[in-house]
């Protein structure tokens, strides 16, 4: 090949690789982060906390530990013990589904979408229409405006971290709102989109181990004390 052509190519592929990394670099303020909490904007007079999920969430079940050890620190919570989804690419990850809180300082509320499959709501019964719209639709009747807003916007409009120009929930499969924790207090907002650590991390634990010893695992206990400290900047 004529070595002006060669040339020719390796200037193409050069301004090609450019592109794409500056395309890249230049969209990452326009993505939010994931597993991460991150400011946004807005705060309430008293703390609140808002955890969305669903039954078979992996990211939910590893979650709900540290949420559990950090909310402990503040009040009362009522629970029952669970599993994540059996097929889900973290099969199986003990978890806790939180019934209720009790606090003299924090409100916590706590709603889970869909079932343990996503093939319906929480009791199993049948969705119509797709997942996120109904998500939507549930989290605007539970919620008050302003934290549906939030939401919505950061779980369906917004763009997520390492997915190609998604929102989160089109990031999954099949489409659905996912697991997000919301923090507010007088001090500000924070918002949580993701996993604070990798579920798998705690498949080889029992629920009852963890109930008893799980704030004394490294990774479980950093995630409470992030959890918080965030708790801490909104008061």
């Amino acid at each position: 090949m004529n070595k002006r052509y060669v040339n020719l190519i390796i200037i193409i592929i050069s301004v090609l690789i450019a592109v794409i990394l500056i395309g890249t670099i230049a969209i990452q303020p326009l993505e939010e982060p994931s597993g991460k909490f991150f400011r946004i904007n807005g705060k309430s007079s008293d703390i609140n906390i808002i955890f969305v999920s669903w039954l078979g969430c992996p990211i939910g079940a590893s979650l709900s530990w540290p949420l559990y050890f950090a909310l402990l620190k503040y009040g009362n919570l009522s629970y029952y013990e669970w599993h994540s989804d059996p097929n889900d690419v973290y099969p199986d990850t003990p978890g806790l589904i939180f019934k209720g809180y009790f606090s003299n300082t924090i409100n916590a509320t706590f709603i889970y979408l869909y079932n343990e499959t996503l093939t319906g709501n929480q009791n199993n019964e049948t969705i119509n229409g797709n997942l996120v719209s109904y998500g939507l639709s549930e989290l605007k009747s539970e919620l008050p405006c302003n934290y549906y807003k939030i939401i919505k916007k950061y779980t369906t409009i917004d763009w997520i971290s390492g997915s190609l120009f998604e929102s989160s929930a089109d990031s999954v499969s099949p489409h659905h709102i996912n697991t997000v924790l919301l923090i507010s207090g007088p001090n500000g907002s924070y918002f949580l989109n993701g996993a604070l650590y990798n579920p798998g991390n705690i498949s080889i634990y029992g629920d009852n181990y963890l109930l008893k010893y799980g704030d004394k695992i490294k990774f479980i206990r950093s995630a409470e004390e992030n959890i918080l400290e965030h708790i801490s900047m909104v008061e």
